[in-house]
């Protein structure tokens, strides 16, 4: 009898279900953001190679080399899908955080406007996105803040941005959570409330906890500051 044991287990083996492929998409949810580039460049997944490069670059600080993955990716799904506002806010995210790293030096001004006229063009193709309209709050606060005019950065518009996309998605924390960082980079009094909102809501992925550590990090700056 003993003997037999495993022959009864071996039916239930042979015809048990395979474990779940692991995507770039569930990788990225999942935090693990090495994983899913690599995965998402070699399925031909340029938008997700991109959102996982950035993600490196800024929750794992992944350094210059990530940055310019991320920026290679999202040229490479704009190539492939012109008219898609994801691809247009993958390049925009990923050459703003190049901007960024050089800290918009004369050196960075045209990297920075590259990054303005594609998160633009993303808007242009989807007005009433809110993730949209944050995302390019955060560069006009961002710029406006490092260079002033000089930058092209609006602080006007990027309250007007950062305003309507966390009235129009509440429950975000993506969009709360750009749009409060926005806001608190101007020194806007709404900041305190957006980010605290954002900070409360109930985070589904990695991502949206990594971007919940910013939120808080900021909430520190602003009491720091009073």
């Amino acid at each position: 009898m003993k003997r037999g044991f495993p022959c009864l287990l071996l039916p239930l083996l042979l015809t048990a279900p395979p474990a779940a492929a692991l995507t770039p998409a569930s990788l990225l949810t999942g935090g693990e953001y090495a994983r899913a580039f690599e995965a998402a460049t070699q399925g031909g997944d340029p938008l997700n190679a991109s959102r996982a490069a950035a993600a490196m670059t800024e929750y794992r600080a992944g350094g210059p080399t990530w940055t310019a993955r991320a920026v290679t990716a999202a040229r490479q799904a704009v190539t492939a899908t012109p008219d898609s506002p994801d691809s247009h806010l993958a390049l925009g995210s990923a050459l703003g955080l190049q901007a960024r790293a050089a800290g918009y030096t004369l050196g960075a001004l045209n990297t920075a406007q590259q990054a303005r006229a594609a998160l633009e063009r993303a808007l242009t193709l989807a007005p009433d996105r809110p993730d949209l309209q944050a995302v390019l709050a955060e560069w006009h606060a961002g710029a406006w803040v490092k260079a002033g005019v000089f930058s092209g950065g609006n602080a006007g518009r990027a309250r007007d941005l950062a305003t309507r996309a966390a009235r129009a998605a509440p429950d975000s924390v993506f969009v709360q959570g750009h749009a409060g960082i926005s806001l608190a980079l101007l020194r806007d009094p709404q900041a305190r409330a957006v980010l605290t909102r954002a900070a409360a809501l109930n985070a589904q992925d990695a991502l949206e906890r990594d971007l919940q550590a910013q939120v808080r990090a900021a909430l520190g700056l602003l009491s720091a500051a009073r």
